[in-house]
């Protein structure tokens, strides 16, 4: 077809019009439903205390030391909650329409079922750059901090704003499958008992975790950054995927069958699996040799210094925390009496990464005249570990006999005690917490006291410190000996044993 003046005119210009209006119209419905969902009440709720948590969460000793290949897995819960609020929100912006009883009149506006659909799914992407702006505050936040140590991973910092892109997602599917409010809170309710309860605790079904929005591996101690061995990058690939299947299907059910969104549902669907399947490949064969490396000869792979008489070796990742273990050690080498406060001892960091993150057992002793520091620091873990350097002075080894029965018990938790900033109060409060009284929980076993050694220690700890430390160096050998008993101690401190008690006398003592 030509006009008058022979020029061409395009057929298809009114429909590129018409498909340009209506691209125009979703990204305006886009706009208009995110920014009702930044300022719905349930999100600015969930908004407002997951950033408070943050906030008061850096407060305790230990998060001065934090290490970042466990602070970007910690990012992963806040967000879930907080991705479940967007969940619920999202759905009650898709069944407005329906509660308010206008969904007739969208009939005669250019936007179809399925172009409101995809406005709904295109409105939660502002959502999902505010979390991921939280997530880069919270991990930036630790990795400034000084003490902070270890190296995070690209793909687990980005698992958190996934989940609040799938919940989205999700939320705008159960709107157009179901025309009730009510399915959204179940939803929730089904997500938190299937995140929480069944698929956390299929510890041997390793492709049923692996359909787990979140991957819990809470062991005992944080491991080095290459020990971790966690398969984020494939998680991540399945989050994305699965909120791209569900984004689909939401959009296919409010009947926008073109062949791309099938397509697309297709391609989704297969990366879906893909991802599952190999996120049960984890850990590599590479890991494994890690693992077993770390835990059986720690020596191969560490970095050590010398500092006076005292050696400390740690993984490579961990070593600007040696300056924090040299000022325990000095402390506790001051209070000691000649010729043990100079004996030679080597600090050596160890870890049980053979199941991995997962794993909750202890490492082993270490060999005579090593002593054991962990991967965790700050807090009561000062007092841990000042308690391991008093039992290298002590005793000369980790290996458990049995409980100190005798002045050698007294003498080691009376060096943790001084020896740790803010000793005595940290020891009081471990006391009244889920731990017996009388125990430090040091790296490999712990040092326990029964009522009667703890009575003297407490005996000590309210007389002037200055005249314990004289009386202590000045009885250091005898007090040292496995053979001194507690009501010497006793004396010789100058305070007052206890009689032995029916349950001092449960104890299996060394």
């Amino acid at each position: 077809m030509t006009t008058m003046t022979g020029r061409p005119v395009a057929a298809s210009e009114p429909a590129q019009r018409r498909v340009r209006g209506e691209a125009q119209a979703v990204l305006a419905l886009a706009r208009t439903e995110a920014r009702r969902l930044l300022l719905h009440p349930l999100v600015l709720i969930a908004l407002v205390t997951y950033v408070t948590l943050l906030l008061r969460s850096g407060d305790a000793p230990q998060d001065a030391y934090p290490v970042l290949q466990d602070v970007d897995r910690e990012t992963q819960l806040g967000q879930l909650l907080l991705g479940l609020a967007v969940l619920v929100a999202v759905n009650l912006a898709v069944l407005r329409s329906h509660r308010r009883g206008t969904e007739a009149y969208f009939g005669v506006l250019v936007l179809q079922p399925s172009r409101r659909t995809v406005a709904h799914l295109l409105s939660a992407l502002p959502m999902v750059l505010v979390a991921a702006l939280i997530v880069a505050g919270q991990f930036t936040a630790a990795a400034l901090r000084p003490g902070a140590v270890g190296h995070g991973s690209v793909s687990e910092l980005v698992t958190g704003p996934l989940l609040v892109l799938l919940s989205a997602a999700l939320g705008v599917l159960l709107g157009r499958v179901a025309r009730s409010a009510f399915v959204a809170p179940l939803a929730v309710v089904a997500v938190v008992a299937v995140t929480f309860v069944f698929v956390a605790e299929a510890h041997s079904a390793a492709w049923l975790r692996g359909l787990a929005l979140v991957r819990f591996d809470e062991g005992a101690r944080p491991l080095p950054s290459d020990l971790v061995g966690r398969p984020a990058a494939w998680h991540a690939l399945y989050l994305l995927a699965l909120a791209v299947l569900v984004a689909a299907g939401a959009v296919l059910t409010s009947g926008g069958r073109t062949r791309a969104v099938r397509a697309t549902a297709l391609a989704a669907l297969g990366a879906v699996v893909t991802a599952v399947v190999l996120q049960g490949t984890a850990p590599t064969d590479t890991v494994r040799e890690a693992r077993e490396t770390a835990t059986r000869d720690p020596a191969a792979v560490q970095d050590c210094e010398r500092h006076g008489a005292t050696t400390y070796c740690a993984f490579p990742e961990f070593t600007p925390w040696t300056g924090e273990w040299a000022r325990v050690t000095e402390q506790v080498r001051s209070l000691a009496g000649a010729p043990d406060a100079t004996r030679a001892l080597t600090v050596r960091q160890r870890v049980a990464a053979l199941d991995g993150p997962s794993g909750g057992t202890e490492p082993t002793p270490a060999a005579p005249g090593e002593v054991t520091a962990t991967t965790a620091w700050g807090g009561e873990r000062e007092l841990e570990f000042a308690a391991s350097v008093a039992r290298g002075l002590v005793v000369g080894h980790e290996r458990y006999e049995g409980v100190h029965c005798d002045a050698r018990g007294v003498l080691m938790v009376w060096l943790a005690v001084r020896g740790t900033r803010d000793g005595e109060a940290m020891f009081e409060r471990i006391g009244q917490g889920p731990d017996s009284p009388g125990v430090i929980l040091a790296p490999v076993n712990a040092l326990v006291l029964r009522g009667r050694e703890l009575a003297v220690l407490q005996a000590l700890l309210d007389q002037p410190p200055q005249e314990v430390d004289r009386r202590v160096k000045a009885s250091w050998a005898e007090l040292s000996a496995s053979g001194t008993t507690t009501d010497r101690a006793a004396a010789l401190l100058g305070v007052t044993a206890p009689p032995e008690t029916a349950d001092d006398r449960e104890y299996q003592c060394a």
